[in-house]
């Protein structure tokens, strides 16, 4: 006789299986549990002439193949126990990585008196990175170390570059600011014919500068012919003067800068753009000369 082959799906389907086959183990019941519970058909052979203390063996059906339950639990629970193990395994944080040690900060050697706002750069040269800025007035820590006309500072804690002219071993006297005057367009009698080639905006800030500052002012100077430059076309005036009245023009300039349509200033190398702080000027590249780097003139251009 063929042995009786039964599948068995979910949990009804085991709790009636003691019904057909009472003899079957507990054992084979608790498979089917399981079977049912991994969504898997068990199938239960029972053997001829089933009745008590018939023989039973549980097979779970996974697609058209029969596969011996036991042997699938136990698969299954390596499985799971794996999954558990990986899952619990402490993991070991990645090791944090190990920057370049920071150059050590030079010894300060003295001291230093700012005569005007400047820029720390990172190198000795205007084209370096801008790292800060010192103050008018205030005191710079020196390391004692120059290269080409540019001084080493220290500043919070970092080492940076300042251009030695701006820096003084005597207090500076503070600049006296007198009141900023209005704009005027009375003709001047200093460098007259500088008006020949101005546009209306460069006259109209040589006429307001002469007459504001006529008398600190040696001369003044616009067009020059082949300039691919502000000059060359007339948008450019250069008011010779120097030292604290040149900031005084620059000052006024800055104050009046929209009425004189000017779009920047400069004087001791620096440079001033039209709409930025009154304080931010900014270091221009060293050009090799007291008058290319505008220690002997206010530079201004206009729109």
């Amino acid at each position: 006789m063929e042995p009786d082959r039964r599948p068995l799906r979910g949990l009804a389907g085991v709790a009636g299986l003691a019904g057909f086959a009472p003899g079957v183990s507990r054992a084979v019941v608790a498979d089917g549990v399981v079977a049912a519970l991994l969504g898997v058909t068990l199938v239960v052979t029972l053997g001829p002439g089933t009745g008590s203390g018939a023989g039973a063996r549980a097979v779970a059906a996974v697609g058209d193949r029969d596969v011996d339950l036991a042997a699938t639990l136990r698969a299954e629970a390596a499985l799971r126990a794996g999954e558990r193990a990986s899952r619990d395994r402490p993991r070991t944080a990645a090791a944090p990585s190990v920057g370049a040690t920071p150059a050590p900060v030079p010894a300060v050697v003295g001291q230093r008196w700012v005569t005007t706002a400047v820029n720390i750069r990172s190198g000795p040269s205007a084209a370096a990175d801008r790292l800060g800025s010192l103050a008018a007035l205030t005191r710079a820590a020196i390391t004692g170390v120059t290269r080409d006309g540019w001084t080493q500072v220290v500043s919070g804690g970092r080492v940076g570059w300042v251009k030695s002219t701006f820096l003084s071993t005597t207090k500076p006297k503070p600049q006296a600011q007198r009141p900023s005057p209005g704009i005027s367009d009375a003709s001047c009698s200093i460098s007259s014919d500088v008006e020949t080639h101005l546009t209306a905006n460069a006259r109209a800030v040589y006429r307001a500068v002469c007459a504001a500052f006529g008398d600190v002012v040696s001369s003044f100077g616009g067009y020059r012919a082949g300039d691919s430059g502000d000059h060359g076309s007339g948008r450019a005036v250069d008011i010779m003067v120097s030292g604290d009245p040149g900031w005084d023009i620059a000052r006024y300039l800055q104050a009046h800068y929209r009425e004189l349509n000017i779009t920047y200033v400069i004087y001791q190398q620096q440079i001033w753009l039209a709409g930025d702080p009154t304080s931010q000027w900014k270091t221009m590249e060293d050009r090799g000369s007291r008058t290319a780097n505008h220690f002997d003139h206010v530079h201004v251009s206009v729109s």
